[in-house]
Order: C-alpha cells, then structure tokens, then sequence
C-alpha cells in the first residue's frame, strides 16, 4: 500500500481550544510589536520632518514677513 493511501485513511483529532488561543495570543503580541516598531521606525520620524519643516516656514513667516515660494 502506498504511503500517500496510508495516511489518507488515518484520522486527526482537532486541535484542541486552548491551542487555538495560545497560537492567538502570542501572534497578537508580535504583531502588535512589529507595528509599533514600524510606527517608531518610519511614521514618527517622517510626520516629526513635516511638522519641523512647517514650523521652520512659521518662523520665517513670523521674522520676515514674507512667505518663501517654492522654486
């Protein structure tokens, strides 16, 4: 008998519940770790580069009274 037929006829039992919930609850806890890392690593610095450039823009508004145009 092939092997392939052998382990068609074999039954496997569910895994049982709180398998389920402990796979859940750890993968939570990583992907919740990723996205905070991705959020420090890349959205803070470029929304701190935004909200630096418009203050800069502010100030030299606010000190010469003229708004720089874009070139």
């Amino acid at each position: 008998m092939d092997l392939f037929e052998q382990l068609a006829d074999v039954r496997v039992p569910p895994p049982p519940k709180s398998l389920v919930r402990h796979v859940h609850r750890r993968l939570n806890r990583w992907l919740l770790a990723l996205h905070l890392v991705e959020f420090v690593i890349h959205v803070v610095p470029y929304a701190a580069g935004h909200f630096v450039r418009a203050v800069l823009g502010w100030l030299l508004l606010t000190i010469s009274g003229e708004y720089e145009k874009k070139k």
